[in-house]
């Protein structure tokens, strides 16, 4: 299912923001959708871990705290919002945990941007995360996998709310591209 609030064109597109749950595809399909859209491709958890100089998010989480890690998602989108043409590809708290929310929040308010939401269901992503669970500290101290679904179903009314295109992800990447395409430049008629 699809939704959107806004439409852009050619013209005005600038900034495409993935938000969704770990697992929902934000930086595989990022990676394809800005090479559809000839932008350039920002994964906003390097961009983080960078300014945190740690050697994995993980390690943050453990050394420095969550706050630390949102501190410098937020700081990190901050700069990534300089770039022109753009698709970035966030974690999967930032658009549900302050400070980085807020920095989404206000962009969106400011206009030219686009924010996607990668809707995914629980069984495709214990599909993907079975494969790869990635770096990610535990929130829960539970099972990664069981713990990825329960975070997202938690975090699904923030990311609805922030948000303005929302596209079903439970398919390939390469579909899920052309969803947030067909989303974001549908004819406004």
């Amino acid at each position: 299912m699809q939704t959107s609030h806004a439409t852009f064109d050619d013209d005005d597109l600038s900034t495409v923001v993935l938000i969704g749950a770990r697992g929902s595809g934000k930086s595989t399909v990022g990676r394809l959708l800005a090479e559809a859209l000839g932008l350039e491709f920002i994964d906003l958890d390097d961009r983080a871990l960078a300014l945190c100089d740690e050697p994995s998010v993980r390690a943050v989480f453990e050394r420095r705290g969550e706050l630390a890690w949102r501190v410098a998602e937020a700081a990190a989108l901050t700069e990534a919002f300089k770039s022109k043409r753009v698709v970035i590809a966030t974690g999967g708290g930032a658009a549900c945990i302050d400070p980085p929310q807020r920095v989404l929040r206000d962009a969106a308010a400011a206009g030219m941007l686009a924010i996607v939401w990668l809707r995914c269901d629980g069984q495709t992503m214990q599909d993907r995360l079975a494969k790869d669970v990635g770096d990610r500290p535990s929130l829960t101290r539970g099972d990664p996998v069981d713990e990825a679904i329960e975070i997202a179903v938690s975090r699904a009314s923030a990311y609805e709310a922030v948000a303005t295109h929302t596209v079903d992800a439970a398919v390939l990447p390469e579909q899920v591209v052309e969803r947030i395409q067909a989303s974001l430049f549908r004819s406004s008629s």
